[in-house]
């Protein structure tokens, strides 16, 4: 991607994420686009709520702020690496946060992925979009490498949780 102004001046990175379409409100101006591109496709929207945590978990100091939003949008995330297509273990994960859970928000990481909402916003064809968003969720979820076992417990913890929920004994 072209990280200069057609004047050859260098586009400002965002802080969060590093992607260069001019600092943290055009990567959420970047995302805010991508969002509501979400109600005009099924195809878009089939990978939205992968956008919503690849963006959250670059963008930590926003979207993670609280220990439940942290955990919430990294579980997801793991969700959608590790059982993709769960749809009732991902929706859980709200449910079991909404509980008696206690649990301490995991240190910010300071590289977050190699991919941005920048690679997403480049692409126009639907198709190619959802594994653009895809491969950007999995750079996202590989940063994240060593959370990545407590977010695997968390998600058995969700589990548990919706089996208990419908009287299913483990």
């Amino acid at each position: 991607m072209d990280t200069t102004t057609g004047s050859g001046e260098e586009i400002e990175a965002c802080p969060s994420c590093g992607a260069r379409l001019g600092g943290r409100a055009e990567c959420q101006r970047a995302f805010d686009e991508l969002s509501a591109l979400s109600s005009t496709s099924p195809v878009r929207a089939s990978v939205h709520n992968l956008l919503v945590d690849a963006f959250a978990m670059q963008h930590t100091e926003e979207y993670g702020r609280s220990a439940k939003s942290y955990i919430a949008h990294l579980t997801a995330l793991c969700c959608s690496v590790d059982a993709p297509g769960d749809q009732k273990l991902y929706w859980g994960i709200g449910r079991w946060l909404n509980g008696p859970v206690r649990l301490a928000r995991p240190a910010d990481i300071s590289m977050r992925g190699t991919m941005t909402v920048a690679d997403a916003r480049a692409i126009q064809d639907a198709a190619d979009y959802t594994q653009v968003v895809r491969r950007w969720a999995r750079t996202v979820w590989a940063a994240y490498a060593d959370q990545q076992e407590t977010a695997r417990r968390w998600l058995q913890q969700v589990r548990d949780h919706l089996a208990s929920a419908h009287g299913v004994r483990r």
